[in-house]
């Protein structure tokens, strides 16, 4: 039972004004809800692997109290951001990096096949999440599975 902020005499909870001295009493906030209360696992792990989008939710993910403790959620988060990290990479930085090497004239298509095998790999990774399955990539899942470890 709540007092009141006055008099100290009992006040009903759900009392606007004090019975004793009339003084308003302050109302209580209603419970507030994580905006991801509704949100399952699976459907977390999907949002990840997005291609390219994905990056967003998972930083959500990452930084959300309902996530925080589980493993799974936070493993799949970190494969998509370290894929989207590789995708970056290939995308921006080795352009750059191969344009100054002579005589080097396939690497418009190195580049575009790269990218076809990340997008592969987001759908796939994609496919595999929406069927609750776990995969680990072979040095991007070793990357977010010990990402996943130091957190916790």
């Amino acid at each position: 039972m709540p007092f009141c902020t006055n008099c100290g005499a009992g006040v009903a909870p759900s009392a606007a004004f004090c019975t004793n001295c009339g003084t308003p009493q302050p109302r209580s906030a209603p419970p507030t809800t994580e905006f991801l209360e509704g949100m399952s696992d699976r459907t977390a792990s999907i949002l990840c692997y997005i291609p390219v989008f994905g990056v967003i939710p998972a930083i959500i993910f990452l930084a959300s109290n309902k996530f925080r403790s589980n493993v799974k959620v936070r493993f799949n988060a970190f494969q998509a951001l370290y894929l989207f990290v590789a995708w970056l990479i290939v995308s921006s930085a080795l352009p750059v990096l191969l344009i100054g090497i002579p005589g080097w004239g396939l690497e418009h298509a190195f580049i575009d096949a790269l990218k076809v095998v990340i997008f592969i790999c987001w759908i796939y990774l994609l496919i595999k999440a929406s069927h609750q399955e776990q995969v680990r990539l072979p040095v991007i899942g070793d990357l977010a599975a010990r990402s996943t470890t130091e957190q916790l």
